[in-house]
């Protein structure tokens, strides 16, 4: 019996491996796209809550302070302003904190605007001492209490 003369022929065995290692190098490819995407993805949208908390706490700042202007201007005024902000940015919810000469803003007075992950801060000057106050974000209420002088932010 003489041997065939395909017995060593192993081009099939060829077109399979390459196939399998095709595949294998284009599945990690594809898994180390995704996660480059998934981390770019998630980079943008921190920038974006700390975006929007800026926003918001300048104008929260710019509320304060035009309560602060009216409270000089009158005479034993009663002063209370009622701002409308978003109560999520960026699909999450945040806090803002009225901060008086302490940390993060030794000796100055701060808004300090938080979500669970990011925390923007904005200082404002104002001549009517404030107190600290701690409220959700959205809806808060600025007023002035003459029994003690001093400006603050409560939830309505």
């Amino acid at each position: 019996m003489t041997p065939t003369r395909f017995a060593a022929d192993d081009r099939a065995v060829s077109t399979t491996v390459t196939y399998v290692l095709t595949m294998a190098i284009t599945a990690v490819l594809l898994g180390g796209l995704i996660t480059a995407a998934g981390g770019l993805v998630e980079n943008q949208r921190t920038q974006a809550v700390r975006n929007e908390l800026g926003v918001v706490g300048e104008r929260m700042a710019g509320e304060l302070t035009s309560v602060d202007s009216l409270v000089r201007v009158g005479e034993n005024p009663t002063v209370r302003l009622r701002a409308t902000h978003r109560r999520q940015v960026a699909g999450r919810y945040y806090s803002v904190e009225l901060v008086t000469d302490g940390p993060p803003c030794p000796g100055q007075q701060c808004l300090v605007l938080s979500t669970d992950d990011v925390t923007v801060t904005v200082p404002f000057a104002t001549e009517t001492p404030v107190r600290r106050g701690n409220v959700s974000g959205g809806t808060v209420v600025i007023e002035y209490d003459t029994a003690n002088g001093t400006l603050g932010v409560t939830d309505p």
